[in-house]
């Protein structure tokens, strides 16, 4: 029993959390149809396992009566008020279409404040990253056995569904791999006493590199050159075997995978890409320009940039033609809460980036930049990308690399909590109430998805979906496309009118292409024929990379 119960201790319990997160749970294959938060499964499994923890967290305050708190908590409210104030503007009529973007911001400050309660020494904190290490050799893995036996559907099935199927977030997460793994050569002092950490340690650069270069992801590459050089400026040139090895064998894993690498990306398409992201800034930097103080609005992204880019478009046809996908993001953090929200929320944010960078210049320790260089991937990722969307493993890692930050090189005190109750309900409230949340949100998915993929046949999967509201845009939209469908078999003018007047309303925040298709053949069945062919040229107008027809079905 003794035995039982030291092995259960919260710490311990944690680290199995993180074990069984990074090791199983961002390898939930479970099908999907794609999107980014909660319509991929493996994000909606990653919540449950980060609930336990902040579960945890407030257990072990309640058990101490003490809570750690730091300097830079505090500055981080401040930043974050800032990133929230923007919804009482006047122009926030769509603020509730950014709720899950300001609920993952308000967790992840959470999980920050979280992980400081475990108060862990440095032997905890490099357990977990040598843990992120494995999870990371489970990826390689994977792809290795994917691309060796091609036709294995379980490996093909990992490969395409789980947290590392994108390309780019998947060469993210190897390069914050490979820094850590630098890190931790030039910081665990117990090193060279374990043979499994010498060898996580050292052929990480090695085999990484290798399938970062197969990866052909020009994310990654830079992430990698401006990480490494990043904590080669901050550490110093350091004459000592282990700091020559791990370049060593950085450099060997490049030229294996160039050596090994049998893919070719068309010119064509890096080309598109590229002039594609870089119309996006330029057109985004417009609408900041526009709208400098108070933004477009959150939640009103997708619709101003569509219109926006068709107006320029119609002005300028050599302008790079986007195409038809949803353009939600302007693939760069700061860009999208500075267009949504004005400059107020730049100013949050860069109030937490530069309360860590003085903190850090201040504590004049080498290690203090050494594992802020293990951040710079992801923090590139977000300015080229939107990763934190589409990967919760990143935001996870991401914030438990701050948390090192700042338990190394921060100020921290303890405070006194007297009256510990709300802890010990909120370590099983907070879990519970997730918890559920995300496998109703996970059986929702699943009906969605199996709704889709067998033709629109069986809209009871629809109505037997326990929680709506995780998919509230896609179920909102399926369901009123079985609506139309009804009313133009039944030829009911009555539904009819009511999915114009849905539609019309809808189009103003999400000006999806296939809305505005069946807004014109709904017109059509009433027998609007001009209203329709004025709803179609309308879509023409703000999707001309699209592929239209000569009339209305």
């Amino acid at each position: 029993m003794t035995v039982l119960k030291h092995y259960l201790n919260l710490k311990n319990i944690y680290f199995i959390t993180l074990s069984a997160y990074l090791f199983f749970g961002i390898n939930i294959a479970i099908p999907h149809l794609g999107g980014h938060g909660l319509y991929l499964p493996f994000n909606t499994v990653g919540w449950i396992f980060t609930s336990f923890i902040m579960g945890l967290a407030c257990y072990q305050i309640g058990k101490n009566s003490k809570m750690i708190i730091s300097k830079i908590m505090v500055y981080s409210v401040v930043g974050i008020v800032f990133m929230v104030i923007p919804i009482f503007y006047d122009n926030s009529e769509y603020s509730h279409l950014a709720s899950m973007r300001l609920y993952g911001l308000l967790l992840g400050f959470v999980l920050f404040v979280a992980l400081h309660q475990f108060d862990f020494d440095q032997v905890d904190k490099t357990k977990s990253l040598y843990i992120v290490l494995l999870a990371a050799y489970i990826q390689l893995a994977i792809q290795t056995v994917n691309k060796l036996y091609p036709g294995d559907e379980f490996f093909v099935a990992l490969s395409n569904f789980n947290a590392m199927a994108q390309s780019n977030i998947y060469a993210t997460f190897l390069c914050t791999s490979v820094l850590i793994s630098f890190y931790l050569i030039l910081s665990d002092k117990d090193l060279s006493k374990s043979l499994l950490k010498k060898t996580l340690a050292y052929s990480m650069p090695l085999l990484s590199t290798i399938q970062l270069i197969q990866l052909q992801s020009r994310t990654g590459y830079l992430s990698l050159f401006l990480g490494t050089s990043f904590i080669l400026v901050g550490w110093g040139f350091k004459k000592n075997k282990p700091y020559y090895l791990w370049i060593i064998a950085l450099f060997m894993g490049l030229f294996s995978g160039l050596v090994l690498d049998r893919n070719e990306r068309m010119k064509k398409d890096l080309k598109y890409s590229l002039e594609t992201r870089l119309t996006t800034y330029s057109l985004t930097f417009d609408m900041i320009k526009e709208n400098p103080l108070s933004g477009i609005g959150y939640g009103g992204f997708l619709s101003s940039f569509r219109h926006h880019y068709a107006k320029k478009k119609e002005e300028n046809s050599l302008i790079e033609t986007i195409g038809n996908n949803n353009m939600s993001h302007p693939h760069n953090e700061f860009l999208f809460w500075t267009v949504e929200g004005g400059i107020i929320p730049l100013i949050g944010m860069l109030i937490i980036f530069f309360a860590f960078i003085i903190m850090i210049w201040k504590a004049k320790k080498n290690k203090g930049w050494l594992i802020a260089g293990t951040t710079v991937p992801i923090l590139i990722h977000t300015q080229l990308e939107l990763p934190f969307y589409i990967s919760l493993v990143h935001w996870f890692i991401f914030i438990y690399l701050l948390y090192m930050i700042d338990d190394q090189v921060g100020d921290k005190s303890e405070i006194n909590i007297s009256f510990v109750y709300p802890f010990r309900i909120f370590s099983l409230v907070i879990p519970i109430t997730m918890s559920v949340y995300m496998m109703t949100a996970l059986e929702s998915g699943r009906l969605i998805t199996k709704f889709e993929l067998t033709g629109y046949n069986n809209p009871s999967l629809l109505v037997s979906m326990p929680n709506p509201h995780a998919w509230q845009k896609k179920y909102e939209t399926l369901v009123m496309k079985i609506n139309l469908a009804l009313a133009k078999q039944t030829n009911n003018r009555d539904k009819l009118k009511e999915y114009i007047d849905w539609s019309e309303a809808y189009v103003k925040h999400s000006p999806y292409l296939f809305i505005y298709y069946d807004l014109a053949t709904a017109y059509e069945s009433l027998g609007n024929s001009k209203k329709a062919w004025q709803v179609y040229n309308l879509a023409k107008y703000l999707y001309p990379g699209a592929l239209w027809r000569d009339k209305i079905q």
